[in-house]
């Protein structure tokens, strides 16, 4: 009887750490991304980068005081969206060099000045708060 509880208590407590850790990190994946803004960059046509090829280059650029968080390739941001907005902006709109870049909202610069941030960087043709770029807005 003392063995089984000292196995099921063997067993218990590291699944139960192991929930708490998982917890953990699924609760601050969603709290950094709820508290991103989202730019659409546009890489020059001759770059053929990778989402974390990207990512490791942005990071070594001089980004002032903005927190980068996450880039994705605008493909795999449409495919995260319900499967009536996907199919929508799949069809109209090129994929092919964009991606997403994820930053914390909570930074002093205007849009403007994030725009140019990003602009600067080598091989970064274009930069666009997502939501304006997606609603064409200038």
């Amino acid at each position: 009887m003392k063995t089984l509880y000292k196995i099921t208590i063997g067993i218990t407590i590291p699944l139960v750490l192991f929930g708490i850790f998982v917890l953990l990190i699924a609760i601050n994946v969603s709290h950094m991304l709820e508290n991103s803004e989202r730019w659409m960059v546009e890489l020059e046509p001759d770059l053929d980068l990778s989402d974390d090829q990207l990512e490791s280059q942005i990071k070594n650029e001089d980004l002032k005081e903005l927190r980068l968080y996450r880039v994705q390739t605008l493909e795999d941001y449409f495919e995260s969206l319900p499967p009536n907005f996907e199919r929508q902006f799949k069809a109209s709109i090129d994929t092919e060099h964009r991606f997403v870049v994820y930053i914390d909202e909570n930074h002093e610069y205007s849009k403007q000045q994030t725009q140019s941030i990003f602009n600067d960087i080598d091989g970064i043709k274009e930069s666009r708060y997502l939501h304006d770029w997606l609603l064409n807005k200038n």
